[in-house]
């Protein structure tokens, strides 16, 4: 049975010197309290309480399914308390009745972890997706399709969705001269495949779905919604009157989010169970260079382990064991500025 870990809070809470946001970890997130109460210090205590919840609901979120976060809900203040590692103030105001502040509250990753896997909700490689949308609008099914076009409502209730802190990214395309240039609404509806390949490596995106919506009768919005990456195409409808349209067309920009997110992390979560081993030679002329690259290749979210075998004569014979598929790993070196050679059964690492 997990055991709580007793953690001393005011000793982290750092709330005598003001900081600037900054945020560099999917655990640490910023917050927004404003309380009133009987009196300054309790509505103090019952912003804080707010924060620890806000900040693990977010992060859970972030790391697994709307579905297993759902489970977590009905956790206490106190059992919260006890994954919170840091909180930090960076600006906040007093009165005898209120407390407002902007925080930014850090949980503990080993902690959290632990308490997960004790609870079977899996999670996802803590690595951030960016997904392109392509909203393409028609008010009845004949009509030819909008993309860049003033009257496409359906772009203007993307461009107005809120950033939703999460690895998954999903924002709708730029609405500049280089994405005119790259897809037009006809190429967009008739998934044209170069157009749509343009699109994602011009965006630095992992997928990008043309999202298609249409006012379906009476019925409400029906939207087409189909992935570059895996061809699927997915119907979503939205029931409500088109004389609501503003209130229907940001339903369906929640729906698609939620859809696509949810997609992308129990893919995410899928491929964190495969494990796989690659061996691997680097060769270097200082030791400094090859303790930069071990930390790189630690830095790696889907890298679970670097373990050196031999080390000698500028030469390290190692093994790299991560989780996911071998082109998600080779994107991820890749990333870092890795490049691997295969030679038979291992691979010459460079840097």
């Amino acid at each position: 049975m997990f055991n709580f870990k007793s953690l001393v809070i005011a000793a982290a809470l750092l709330l005598t010197a003001p900081i600037a946001w900054a945020q560099n970890s999917i655990y640490t997130v910023n917050i927004n309290v404003d309380v009133t109460d009987v009196n300054a210090a309790a509505a103090r205590e019952k912003a804080m309480n707010s924060a620890y919840r806000q900040a693990f609901d977010i992060v859970v979120r972030k790391l697994t399914t709307a579905q297993d976060a759902a489970k977590l809900s009905a956790m206490t203040d106190a059992q919260i308390i006890n994954f919170i590692k840091e909180i930090s103030v960076v600006s906040e105001k007093t009165s005898n009745v209120r407390y407002i502040a902007d925080l930014q509250v850090t949980l503990n990753e080993q902690i959290l972890k632990a308490y997960l896997q004790e609870k079977d909700i899996q999670t996802a490689v803590a690595d951030k997706s960016k997904i392109i949308i392509i909203p393409i609008f028609r008010e009845f099914e004949s009509d030819a399709p909008l993309l860049w076009e003033t009257q496409n409502l359906w772009l203007s209730a993307w461009q107005q969705r809120p950033i939703h802190e999460s690895l998954v990214e999903i924002v709708p395309l730029p609405d500049t001269p280089v994405s005119k240039a790259e897809i037009t609404a006809e190429q967009a509806q008739s998934y044209d495949a170069a157009a749509l390949q343009e699109v994602a490596l011009n965006n630095n995106a992992n997928d990008v779905y043309v999202a298609d919506a249409v006012f379906d009768g009476i019925e409400g919005l029906k939207i087409t919604l189909t992935s570059l990456k895996s061809g699927q195409a997915d119907v979503i409808r939205i029931p409500g009157d088109r004389k609501m349209a503003e209130h229907i067309l940001a339903r369906g920009v929640d729906e698609v989010s939620r859809k696509i997110e949810n997609k992308v992390k129990n893919a995410n979560i899928a491929q964190s169970k495969m494990q796989s081993t690659i061996s691997a030679i680097y060769n270097y002329e200082k030791l400094s260079e090859w303790i930069n690259v071990e930390k790189q290749l630690k830095s790696i979210p889907y890298v679970r382990k670097v373990q050196v075998d031999a080390m000698g004569a500028g030469k390290v014979q190692m093994k790299i064991d991560f989780v996911g598929t071998d082109e998600r790993i080779w994107a991820a070196l890749r990333n870092k500025g890795f490049n691997l050679k295969q030679y038979d059964n291992f691979y010459l690492l460079e840097y």
